[in-house]
């Protein structure tokens, strides 16, 4: 399956930098799911569940709340005020 590049940064520093299958996101408005070749798209990050699929196809929760979701060029961004895994 194709994969899109995800990179996270919280103010704690860079929190994941690797390929990832699928990425769902809690935006201000609602989820998003993010899928390789993704069109550019940039949003506010609400608070919620984040859900990354990684290359290898294991999913993976988190907590996110606040900051930027950033689509371009098969690469995305998660610039967030937190983020924590679940487990």
């Amino acid at each position: 399956m194709a994969n899109i590049h995800l990179t996270i940064v919280t103010p704690e520093g860079r929190f994941y930098d690797d390929d990832a299958e699928k990425i769902i996101v809690r935006t201000t408005t609602g989820d998003v799911c993010i899928l390789p070749n993704h069109i550019d798209y940039a949003a506010a990050i609400g608070s919620g569940e984040a859900r990354v699929t990684t290359a290898n196809g294991e999913m993976r929760k988190a907590f996110a709340e606040g900051g930027l979701l950033h689509v371009s060029n098969n690469e995305v961004q998660l610039i967030g005020n937190r983020f924590e895994w679940r487990e």
